[in-house]
């Protein structure tokens, strides 16, 4: 699907925004706004790419946007196939002067387990940051089934 398609449907989806992903999710990869490294922001700026990951039953997209440390995104969720499981966005990234990535599961498909799909608004990055990425996973509860093996 050409980027400017994925994009323009953003807007529409005003009435999809979902809560950043809930706490069932949290047991293996914390949620965001859990974490507390995330808010909610009216806009981006800087430059910005779109990150596509796609699995069996799962399909996500973030675009991301960075001026130096500062970091902007915002994410889709699309399960996909009608498999029982929930299809989530995860997104990895520094927290600058961390050495380790920093997990989490940003965004959930909060309609159901057998298809649908969710949107978030744009947040922004806490703390200094660096390297963003995301990619799409499906979960059984509160255990990962399977992700996309390229962060994207």
């Amino acid at each position: 699907m050409a980027t400017g398609t994925r994009m323009g449907r953003w807007t529409g989806r005003v009435a999809a925004i979902a809560a950043i992903a809930g706490m069932s999710l949290a047991a293996t990869t914390t949620a965001a706004q859990a974490a507390d490294e995330w808010y909610e922001v009216g806009a981006k700026s800087g430059t910005c790419r779109l990150a596509q990951s796609l699995i069996y039953g799962a399909y996500g997209d973030a675009e991301i946007c960075w001026r130096g440390t500062e970091v902007w995104v915002r994410g889709y969720i699309a399960d996909n196939q009608p498999d029982g499981y929930k299809a989530v966005l995860q997104i990895r990234y520094h927290v600058d002067g961390d050495a380790a990535y920093h997990y989490r599961n940003y965004l959930s498909d909060t309609n159901s387990a057998n298809g649908g799909t969710s949107a978030s608004s744009w947040s922004k990055a806490r703390y200094p940051t660096k390297d963003l990425h995301a990619r799409a996973c499906t979960y059984s509860g509160s255990t990962k089934v399977a992700c996309d093996g390229t962060w994207r």
